[in-house]
């Protein structure tokens, strides 16, 4: 083993080789790597959504939502089916169960079982539309068009061209436009001369479709000259459609369609308004292909667009929404930015402590590990994103240790004298088994995560595999490469100055180990008081709202109302919006009658946090207060988009049932229960009513006694009320829809009354003689959890915020105390909105059960199911999932520390580190008010790499001194010089590690609130760690050693009785 040390500390070539080479790799992979807000995501979920215009909820159920579930429950590998029926639209989630080993496989048969369907009404005329969510599916940049001067027309043909010219950029996946109204020939049938030639619109329509076809009849039997015989009759104009002959006679005129009706190209109806920034026009969202880089992307984009706008009109106006590189790009700038003063913070340190020369080489080790870790990100086909810069944070202070402890011990056995070399090497040996142990160990830790499922475990999957490639390639550089840097002949003069601090620390551990039994129970009520504390004063958040940049608005309107009222109402709230978040605000996209014309969503997208003041929490806060007095409006809910991974709602409860009624009186007591829990907001539920409806009720004896059959009067109010699908034509090669309509498509429910149908003999027959109409309430949508009908309850719980001082936007502001909002000029003044509320949040599971417990769905409501989820269920599903690998995994470091240490107790002392280096995670966060969350436990994590790495090679260096000195000293004497011995090195870590991470903590080099948390815990845990590792380990080790005594004594003294007995 020594004469393979030193082999490789004499390698100095060689090791600036390897490390040189690491960084070459490094760059140039960082050069050509893929750059991307989130990990490549497959989330297993598909959706089926068609369309089938101007049905009802029940209708759209039965004809289509019932016969495409009665396919996908013959698919195996599905975990869960849920569906929405609402008035004109079919909507299916298919969720496959996790971890399908062929789950390509399993997302064909849903396609396929989903192509099976057939018997769709002849309304559905675009087959289902069969979607694979991934992260790809979310736009990256989104573009909005509109014109100032209010050419409809010109806008929408350079939309048209700006779509075909971006989805020509390389990496662009798609470009889609949700706004968008396709051009259709519509025909507007006069309905006075359909009476006056006594026609009915099912002769139009199958005149119409009947001379739009194209047949080959067969060939032309020549055998060397053989041809197809075709027969066209497409229409390839306009014209040609005015002059379909709908009626004829030998002895009477010829009628065309020319004579009965306009024909000109328009527009499908609009039923759902989009407003991007205040302003009406055409959206066109951006999608990139999986494998291409979004900063890159985006670039292009926005120069070829740059490129077309020269030849753009003055009056057209594009600006951009939802960029998503911006979140990229920002987060990058900020990680090199804080790399930059970090390393050179390091470097200061080491040289004040060490020498230049061995901070320098330290310094290298960090580029040579990260790059070094770049390069194995893209060998394995991983991407820069928010995650992974997670992982080399979270690395950061387990690399910068390992270093300085190597280094520290061969800077120290380099002053001694005799053989160079062997000097280096015995420095080396003295510490490498510990740092390897510690390596070993963290690689445990973070193999644990591999083993969470759900699309969290997905999501985080990147982390673990940072690390390992870190600790590895740090493996590596430590052993390899460091020592033969370290290794010259260059005599260095030795830091002296730090002698008189440990010889300070020497003397206090003296007296110190004498107050052991007092020293660490002081220590113990302090976890035990931080931990109490803790769980009244500091909320737990998964993924808290603390970084949100986007808000949502959800305006209901009246029942009833129309796209255009509820517009109205949208304007007043976006003014609101406008007003209250002034130059925070990014941009706001308004969406009214997606569903129901009633309802309207705006999303609000927010500066980044490092560029305001206000948290989004109290935006949100002082919203709900100032839309409480918007006229019109039923009711406008203020939610907060958590970042991170999908998630659901906090609470969601589904209850299943048959029986319509029971199943909607146990939704009624769920909602009331609810709203009488304090904390719980934002209750949802997805069955609400729609608008009324008109029925027609026919007599159907007296139809048939009139000779009027079913089919002609379902077409003739179709085509009078919505409009009926014709054929299509392909003119001037573009395809578009061919539309009938009666009329100018205006009628109320009086039409039905005075309107006549043709029957079978070719009279016209009012349709007063055979109906009669009477108005019912509207239809909810109707929802189904694998194929029975259901309702979801959703609410949201309000994040807390620790009880410590408050934020900015709580203090007293003077230039705020005058300003307020008037919706309406008879209302009196707003009062200033409640700040977000402090003190952890009401406990999700503890709100769940009460609510489920006073529902007693069981008695109250025998026929309903009950199913919960919510509260980011598959979340905290994989965080189990994680724990319990975690508690594996620990169990494999204890038995692994007990072989380096050939003790079972003394593992214990290096683990029990862990939990007491939390105190100063939970302090800082606390003053900081922070939340604890996901990146909060991840930093947590990065800690007990460091803490541990201390205390292992603090106990191995006790247990060193002991075997020396422990027969010739007293036992505090000898335990306070070997605690001395480490001083310089566990506080050139504490150091080196804050300064490399505190400035990304305070935001010297830009702030991002994801990895805000994750250096908090890692630096100022470090900080009371170095307390720990300095003061509590040798108290317990000493501890530890006296009972191990007191053992030894009482085994002697039962050996003793039993020799005399």
């Amino acid at each position: 083993m020594d004469s393979f040390l030193d082999f490789l500390v004499r390698q100095k070539k060689f090791a600036l080789v390897f490390s040189l080479a690491f960084i070459a790799i490094g760059v140039l992979s960082v050069v050509g790597m893929q750059r991307d807000q989130f990990p490549t995501v497959d989330f297993e979920v598909l959706s089926v959504t068609t369309a089938y215009p101007g049905a009802s909820p029940e209708d759209v159920e039965k004809s289509v939502t019932n016969v495409i579930e009665e396919e996908l429950l013959s698919v195996s590998g599905i975990k869960e089916i849920t569906s929405s029926s609402r008035e004109g639209i079919s909507s299916i989630i298919v969720t496959l169960e996790a971890d399908l080993k062929d789950v390509t496989t399993t997302k064909n048969d849903v396609r396929n079982a989903v192509n099976r369907v057939k018997s769709f009404p002849e309304e559905v005329t675009d087959l289902p539309q069969v979607i694979d969510f991934n992260v790809t599916e979310f736009p990256v940049i989104t573009l909005n068009i509109d014109s100032t001067s209010g050419d409809f027309n010109q806008a929408r043909q350079i939309t048209d061209e700006l779509q075909v010219a971006i989805s020509r950029i390389k990496g662009v996946a798609s470009v889609d436009n949700p706004s968008y109204l396709n051009s259709e020939i519509q025909i507007k049938v006069n309905p006075d001369k359909l009476d006056k030639y006594k026609m009915s619109i099912n002769e139009v329509i199958s005149a119409i479709s009947s001379r739009n076809a194209r047949f080959t009849v067969g060939g032309n039997n020549q055998e060397s000259l053989e041809k197809n015989i075709v027969i066209l009759s497409e229409f390839e104009s306009i014209d040609d459609i005015k002059n379909v002959v709908i009626k004829s006679s030998f002895d009477g005129p010829v009628i065309r369609l020319d004579d009965i009706a306009e024909v000109f190209r328009g527009q499908e109806e609009e039923k759902s308004i989009t407003r991007v920034n205040g302003t009406k026009g055409f959206v066109l969202q951006v999608k990139k292909q999986p494998q291409a880089d979004i900063i890159r992307t985006v670039k292009r984009v926005r120069a070829r667009v740059e490129e077309l706008q020269k030849n753009i009109p003055d009056d057209i106006n594009i600006f951009y929404t939802d960029d998503s590189s911006e979140a990229v790009a920002n987060r990058l700038d900020i990680i090199i930015k804080n790399g930059y003063i970090g390393l050179a913070l390091v470097l200061v340190v080491l040289g004040v402590f060490l020498s230049l020369k061995t901070a320098f080489w330290v310094a290298v080790s960090i580029p040579v590990t990260l790059l070094g870790t770049v390069f194995g990100l893209g060998l394995t086909g991983n991407t820069i994103n928010l995650i992974s810069l997670s992982g080399f944070i979270l690395v950061l202070g387990i690399v910068v240790d390992d270093s300085i402890v190597i280094a520290e011990s061969i800077h120290h056995y380099k002053s001694k004298e005799g053989n160079l070399y062997k000097n280096v090497v015995m420095g080396l040996k003295r510490v490498i088994m510990p740092v390897v142990t510690t390596i070993i160990s963290t690689m445990l830790v973070m193999s644990s995560f591999f083993l969470m499922s759900g699309v969290l475990g997905k999501f985080i999957y990147v982390l673990p595999v940072v690390v390992l490639f870190a600790l590895a390639i740090s493996f590596l550089e430590i052993t390899f490469a460091l020592p033969a840097h370290l290794a010259t002949n260059k005599i260095e003069k030795q830091k002296t100055w730090f002698v008189p601090f440990e010889n300070v620390y020497n003397r206090f551990m003296v007296h110190a180990l004498k107050w052991r039994y007092i020293i660490v129970p002081l220590f113990i009520a302090l976890l035990v008081y931080s931990a109490m504390f803790a769980m009244k004063n500091i909320p737990f958040n998964l993924f808290p709202s603390r970084g949100a940049t986007v808000m949502f608005a959800n305006i209901e309107a009246p029942n009833g109302s129309s796209a255009s009222y509820t517009e109205n109402i949208v304007i007043d709230v976006e003014n609101i919006i406008v007003n209250e978040i002034g130059e925070d605000l990014k941009s706001y996209t308004s969406k009214i009658g997606e569903y129901f014309t009633n309802k309207a969503d705006i999303e609000i997208a927010l500066t980044p946090t490092s560029d305001r003041e206000r948290p989004a929490e109290d935006m949100a806060e002082k919203l709900k207060e100032l839309v409480k007095n918007v006229e019109g409006a039923e009711e406008i809910k203020i939610s907060l988009l958590r970042p991170g991974p999908p998630q659901g709602a906090d609470i969601e409860v589904t209850l299943v049932s048959d029986n319509d009624a029971q199943r909607a009186l146990a939704a009624d007591r769920l909602e009331e229960i609810l709203k009488t829990i304090d904390g719980v907001d934002n209750i949802n539920r997805n069955d609400e009513i729609g608008k009324p409806r008109i029925e027609t009720v026919l007599d159907f004896d007296e139809m048939a006694r009139l000779g009027v059959d079913y089919q002609s009067v379902y077409r003739h109010l179709r085509t009078a009320f919505s409009g009926s699908y014709v054929t299509d034509a392909t003119i001037a090669g573009k395809e578009e829809d061919v539309r009938i309509y009666i009329g100018e498509n205006d009628y109320t429910e009086n039409f039905i009354k005075n309107t006549a149908v043709k029957n079978r003999q070719g009279n016209l027959i009012p349709m007063s003689q055979f109906s009669t109409l009477r108005e019912i309430e509207g239809e909810p949508d109707y929802n189904h959890l694998d194929g029975d009908r259901s309702i979801k309850v959703t609410a949201s719980i309000a994040d807390g915020r620790p009880r410590g001082r408050p934020t900015k936007a709580e203090k007293p502001n003077e230039s705020d105390e005058n300003q307020s909002f008037k919706v309406n000029p008879d209302e009196t003044e707003l009062s200033e909105a409640k700040p977000a509320r402090r003190g952890p949040p009401p406990s999700k599971t503890i709100i769940l059960a009460k609510a489920l417990k006073e529902l007693n769905a069981s008695v109250e409501y025998p026929q309903v199911s009950i199913i919960t989820a919510g509260g980011a269920q598959e979340s905290i599903d994989s965080l189990q999932d994680f724990l319990r690998a975690f508690v594996v995994a620990i169990i494999g470091i204890f038995l692994l520390l007990a072989i380096l240490f050939n003790s079972y107790s003394q593992p214990m002392l290096v683990l029990a580190a862990v939990p007491f280096s939390l105190i100063g995670v939970i302090w800082a966060f606390y003053f900081h008010g922070e939340p604890l969350s996901f990146f909060a436990l991840t930093g947590s994590l990065a800690l007990m790499g460091v803490i541990v790495n201390d205390s292992l090679v603090m106990v191995s260096h006790l247990n060193y001194i002991r075997d020396k000195s422990a027969q010739l000293e007293e036992k505090k004497v000898w335990i306070a010089r070997g605690s001395r011995d480490r001083l310089r090195a566990v506080v050139l870590t504490t150091l080196t590690t804050m300064a490399g991470v505190l400035p990304l903590a305070y935001g010297i080099g830009g702030t991002d609130v994801f990895l805000q948390p994750m250096v908090l815990a890692l630096g100022y845990g470090l900080i009371f760690g170095t307390f720990l590792t300095l003061i509590l380990l040798p108290c317990m080790y000493l501890m530890n050693y006296d009972f191990i005594n007191m053992l030894g004594r009482i085994r002697a003294r039962f050996s003793r009785k039993k020799a005399t007995a």
